[in-house]
């Protein structure tokens, strides 16, 4: 019988936990599945995005409708801000490759500092090695779950780089790649930058195409979701275009399914410059697939809908066994429509992905 569409709760807030998001997944070889995120801890930044946190993992025995098994992974170093963006990534020799972040600077009026590292896990994230770099304090960032292999080998960690300072009127980004062909040992960074107006071009998730060309897919404040394209393995991109999905500012997501299809998962809202935060409401969560390699949608399904709750950050994972897990965070809209951070739910959507193919959300 096909699952249809669960939503649950992953990790609630509460006062000792103000905020949980941002998830990593990776399927083990006994058919579970380890995940991780962002834990907040009580302090004077609260759930905001320079809050004080550490870095979980959770483990899932029956395709995500239920999760244990809580392990600390990564806390705070003395004088950083926090650490930020788990991402999970099996590689060809049986390892798990983690990569996460930390904030070294993160303050309003000035450019972000931040410090990327990958572990190695050879007995299914039992334990994880110590931390190598791939990139130190540099005003650089990326989203969670992003990281990728392509058919050839290469890892792609899709990036953005700050030009100015957070905010601020300056604040501004510009997208790219990190790549490695050595399993995640040594990375080079993409030739070109992706480039767009007002805030720029931010938070890339990406996939490869059955033709080798590498779709990425951007939040903007363009009232759409853009995309680009590269087709040299992620050494230089193409020019921004829309997709004709619109969205507000907000992050998208994009998976290849095991129909071998797309899904991309975004906010398919009006965009309205005057609302009170992000040019939109972050409501309904919606997930579509592409049977032509991103050239159109169909099949739209929402995965959240409560019109008066903010949905953020959403990455997705499909099993081989074709369930799909789609975690986001919820955030309450206060009485200006400005997200709150001080309680914000840790949330999956779980169906088998035969759902996604039955009649759309009218």
């Amino acid at each position: 019988m096909t699952l249809k569409k669960t939503n649950l709760v992953i990790a609630r807030a509460d006062e000792e936990h103000p905020r949980n998001s941002e998830a990593g997944m990776v399927d083990l070889r006994d058919g579970a599945i380890l995940l991780g995120y962002q834990e907040y801890l009580p302090g004077a930044a609260g759930g905001e995005d320079n809050g004080l946190n550490q870095l979980v993992t959770l483990v899932s025995r029956d395709g995500g409708l239920s999760w244990g098994d809580k392990r600390v992974r990564v806390t705070n170093n003395p004088g950083d801000v926090n650490v930020y963006n788990t991402n999970f990534l099996r590689l060809p020799n049986d390892e798990i490759l983690f990569a996460f972040m930390r904030y070294n600077v993160l303050a309003a009026g000035l450019p972000p500092v931040t410090s990327m590292y990958c572990c190695r896990s050879r007995d299914e994230g039992e334990t994880f090695s110590a931390p190598a770099p791939i990139w130190e304090r540099q005003p650089l960032g990326c989203a969670s779950g992003v990281l990728k292999r392509l058919r050839n080998g290469r890892i792609i960690l899709p990036i953005g780089r700050q030009t100015g300072a957070v905010w601020s009127a300056t604040d501004h980004d510009v997208l790219g790649a990190m790549l490695s062909d050595d399993l995640g040992a040594s990375w080079q960074v993409s030739r070109n930058w992706i480039d767009l107006p007002l805030r720029g071009a931010m938070e890339a998730h990406v996939e490869e195409l059955r033709d080798g060309r590498i779709l990425m897919v951007m939040r903007t404040q363009l009232g759409a979701v853009f995309q680009s394209h590269s087709a040299d393995g992620g050494e230089s991109w193409s020019k921004p275009q829309t997709t004709g999905l619109r969205q507000p500012e907000t992050c998208p997501e994009l998976i290849r399914l095991s129909t071998g299809d797309l899904m991309i998962v975004w906010c398919d809202a009006e965009y309205d410059p005057a609302f009170g935060s992000h040019y939109g409401k972050r409501s309904p969560l919606t997930a579509a697939i592409s049977r032509d390699e991103g050239a159109s949608w169909q099949h739209f399904h929402n995965l959240a809908e409560n019109p008066r709750i903010g949905n953020f950050n959403p990455v997705a994972h499909c099993t081989p066994a074709g369930r799909v897990i789609v975690t986001y965070t919820e955030t309450p809209y206060n009485d200006r429509w400005q997200m709150t951070h001080d309680h914000n739910d840790f949330c999956a959507a779980v169906f088998d992905v035969e759902w996604l193919y039955g009649p759309a959300t009218p």
